[in-house]
């Protein structure tokens, strides 16, 4: 089963709209983006999970406090969000919708568990989220855990 057949875009530009299909700049491919706490020692880990589990090789990752992490937030209309952003296509997903796109980003069998989240009422998945969120610092045994990238992902870091 395809993640995009069971959970539709409840995301939209920051202006609330659907990017025009007219438009060339929306024709051309840009890689998702993950917009991560750098300084969180349980998102640093959860970027390494994705770089040691991921297929594709192409999704960039931001610093949420670095300046382009900054500019992402703004041009989207989420200066004031504390959680995790997941940039595909023009549009934004938050909190566990923006986990659900990364587990269906790794493929194989995280994909699996992106459909089952799919189906979840979005109301207990909010609530997971922000108590894994609330503790994270504690869940994590340090700060900050220094995300070191191969040769081929530096590249993949901005900001």
């Amino acid at each position: 089963m395809n993640l995009r057949a069971v959970l539709p875009d409840r995301n939209v530009t920051a202006d609330g709209t659907m990017p025009s299909a007219t438009n060339p700049e929306v024709n051309a491919y840009q890689p998702p983006t993950l917009v991560y706490d750098g300084s969180c020692g349980f998102c640093s880990r959860s970027v390494q999970f994705i770089l040691r589990h991921e297929r594709r090789h192409d999704l960039l990752f931001v610093p949420r406090d670095s300046e382009l992490g900054k500019q992402l937030r703004q041009s989207h209309g989420m200066e004031g969000v504390e959680s995790m952003l997941w940039i595909d296509n023009r549009r934004v997903f938050t909190e566990s919708e923006a986990v659900i796109r990364a587990a269906d980003y790794l493929g194989g069998w995280w994909s699996m568990f992106a459909v089952a989240g799919a189906i979840c009422p979005s109301a207990l998945l909010r609530r997971l989220y922000r108590l894994v969120a609330r503790n994270r610092r504690r869940i994590s045994s340090s700060s900050a855990s220094c995300v070191l990238p191969s040769a081929e992902q530096r590249s993949r870091f901005l900001g």
